[in-house]
């Protein structure tokens, strides 16, 4: 793949949920279903989504609430199947959403790293050479014995971004992943994207922040109900963005 090549593209892309009541069996499932007709129930979460993401370039992914965002990242990893359309991946894809999610709080700071790491799919190996790094990136190394239940939590957010830095990707596919920390946090998450962008790896991020937005994404896709409403130069799409929500 060339430093600018194509590392996504979506065609297409449509993506279906079965909603309604949750049956306790099937067979009173398919009986609802038949008395209901074939299209009771079935909602769209995404529609006619055509994107291209190419390497060494971020793009920001905004909408309010319910607008289908977590759904396109899941998609996009591979946890849901397309229902229509199609996507083209040149390359690994990780998905980092639920920062921290899989620690336990009865275990050790370095104890943890390891285990998050292995969440992360993170090499045992890259652990080991990485370890220190990591400690001094979340400003934890007098705490590497320290269970993690007696960590703030803004200690915790910097322990799991700070491992969760070294994902070895090509395109990495992260889910408000660094809106749960305090200012200090927010910088050093800053230098983080600004030393990215000299990489070849290609990000893309669903966050409501949107002067992160505004500052570091080179193009920005906007998702109302699922469907696209805007995809293109951040400038632009930002400011269409911008007025819509102040309507």
């Amino acid at each position: 793949m060339s430093e600018r090549g194509i590392v996504l593209a979506t065609r297409g892309l449509g993506k279906q949920f079965l909603g309604g009541i949750h049956h306790r069996s099937v067979f009173r499932a398919i009986r609802s279903q038949m008395a209901r007709g074939p299209d009771a129930g079935i909602r769209m979460s995404l529609e006619s989504i055509d994107i291209e993401l190419r390497a060494g370039e971020t793009l920001g992914l905004v909408g309010q609430n319910g607008a289908g965002k977590t759904t396109l990242l899941k998609t996009i990893a591979g946890l849901y199947e397309p229902t229509i359309g199609r996507i083209e991946r040149n390359g690994g894809v990780a998905l980092l959403a639920g920062l921290g999610a899989g620690m336990v709080d009865e275990l050790s700071v370095t104890d943890n790293i390891y285990l998050y790491g292995a969440v992360c799919r993170i090499r045992r190996r890259t652990i080991r050479q990485r370890f220190d790094a990591i400690l001094d990136w979340a400003e934890l190394t007098p705490y590497r014995e320290a269970e993690l239940r007696t960590l703030s939590t803004g200690m915790r957010t910097r322990l799991a971004f700070a491992i969760a830095m070294h994902i070895d990707s090509d395109l990495l596919c992260m889910d408000e992943a660094f809106s749960a920390g305090d200012k200090r946090f927010q910088a050093r998450c800053d230098d983080y994207f600004r030393e990215r962008k000299s990489s070849g790896r290609a990000i893309l991020v669903a966050t409501h922040n949107l002067d992160f937005v505004r500052e570091f994404c080179d193009r920005t896709l906007w998702l109302h109900s699922g469907k696209q409403m805007g995809f293109g130069p951040t400038e632009g799409v930002l400011g269409r963005y911008i007025e819509f929500c102040a309507q």
